[in-house]
């Protein structure tokens, strides 16, 4: 089968192996985040809404999970903001219902849990990772470029109130930006933002993959450590995991080209992911960059593989 819907497994930073589930259409999203790894947001709204076949996505998960393969989560994430689809919460208990040995994690933006609706829907779900990147309207504005209509005093009260009712782990991202959300008032003011929330762990991060805006630039380590401490009982997100993937591989070129549709990948992700050496994997990501579906770009970390779009 070609999945167009998930993607992986991949080996996440914050959640070990996780099979990527993306509900949404490229690129819609609530904000347009100046570091996100899926590009420029080109449909900006706050609207839920069916925005794929749900009875698709459960067909390629069905296929995949057949194999009952060795995963740490199935992570609804990828292509924009996963709480824009109004039936993530039947995606939920499809999941949670005919796979019941799998976690589920989602990574979200945290935009639309003011409302009751999307609150309800994620109830079901094992691990909620939300992004927190800004406590004034000012650094809100330049990292993350909302939706005009949306304001950070209705995103902080959907938090406040997703937290009184949601039983299973909740978890907040930090992402920092150097010049733009990493001064010592703006990190107070996250770090009360936080604890009026009360998130049962907190992790920091800045730039590790290529980013939409290219003037963004990754925090240094000590600075990332010093801002963890400041923050009070957050970590910076560990190294990248390096379990392989096990399961149905009957097209790795297809799964692979799925995955750095949604994010870009060194040369060591691909060859966990696809559990091959790193000559195999580099063979793979050459004739890919030959043939002009994928482009290199280099970061701090190394090699980067991510789509060619031109």
């Amino acid at each position: 089968m070609a999945y167009q819907y998930i993607f992986g497994p991949v080996p996440s930073r914050r959640l070990g192996l996780s099979l990527g589930v993306d509900l949404m259409r490229h690129k819609t999203c609530s904000l347009d985040c100046v570091y996100c790894e899926c590009g420029k947001t080109t449909l900006l709204t706050l609207t839920p809404n069916a925005y794929v076949p749900l009875a698709s996505v459960k067909q390629e998960l069905a296929a995949f999970l057949s194999a009952s393969p060795d995963l740490d989560f199935i992570t609804f994430s990828g292509s924009g903001e996963p709480t824009l689809h109004s039936g993530i919460g039947e995606m939920a208990s499809f999941i949670k219902t005919n796979f019941p040995r799998y976690k589920l994690a989602l990574l979200t933006n945290g935009t639309l849990l003011h409302r009751e609706d999307v609150r309800s829907r994620l109830l079901s779900i094992d691990v909620v990772i939300v992004s927190v990147d800004a406590a004034t309207g000012e650094a809100f504005r330049k990292v993350n470029r909302p939706h005009p209509e949306l304001t950070l005093d209705e995103m902080e009260a959907g938090l406040i109130a997703f937290r009184g009712m949601f039983k299973n782990s909740l978890w907040a991202e930090v992402f920092l930006v150097p010049g733009c959300n990493t001064s010592r008032e703006e990190l107070a003011r996250i770090r009360e933002m936080l604890k009026r929330f009360r998130p049962d762990k907190i992790q920091v991060n800045t730039l590790d993959r290529p980013g939409t805006e290219s003037w963004v630039a990754p925090l240094e380590n000590e600075q990332l450590k010093w801002a963890a401490s400041f923050l009070q009982s957050a970590e910076p997100i560990p190294p990248p995991g390096r379990r392989p993937a096990q399961g149905s591989d009957s097209d790795p070129s297809g799964r692979l080209l799925a995955a750095l549709r949604r994010r870009p990948l060194t040369l060591e992700d691909v060859s966990h992911m696809l559990d091959i050496d790193a000559p195999e994997a580099l063979g793979r990501l050459d004739e890919m960059v030959r043939e002009k579906t994928v482009k290199r770009i280099s970061m701090p970390r190394g090699m980067f593989y991510t789509v060619n779009t031109i």
